[in-house]
C-alpha cells in the first residue's frame, strides 16, 4: 500500500461536498429546532413567574418554594 493519498474525481469530489452541505444543514435545522424548544421554554417560564408575581399563586399550586427555581433556570437559560 501507498502512503500517498488518494486522488478523487471531480464527481466523488462533487459527493462528498454534497454531503457535508446536507450534514451542515442538518446541524443548522437542528439548532433552530432546539431554539425554538429554548424559546418556547422561557416563554412558559417568564409566564409562570409573571402570574405568581401578579396574583401570588399559580392555580391551586403553593408558589412560594417555586418561584425561586423558575427564576434561576430562566436565568440559567438566558431569559431577561
Amino acid at each position: 500500500m501507498s502512503d500517498l493519498p488518494k486522488i478523487l474525481s471531480k464527481r466523488e469530489i462533487e459527493l462528498e461536498e454534497l454531503e457535508e452541505a446536507k450534514y451542515v444543514q442538518s446541524l443548522r435545522d437542528d439548532i433552530e429546532k432546539l431554539q425554538e424548544q429554548l424559546n418556547t421554554a422561557k416563554k412558559n417560564i417568564e409566564h409562570a413567574i409573571g402570574t405568581i408575581n401578579h396574583d401570588g399563586h399559580l392555580g391551586t399550586i403553593q408558589t412560594d418554594w417555586i418561584l425561586p427555581y423558575l427564576e434561576k433556570a430562566l436565568a440559567e437559560i438566558g431569559g431577561d
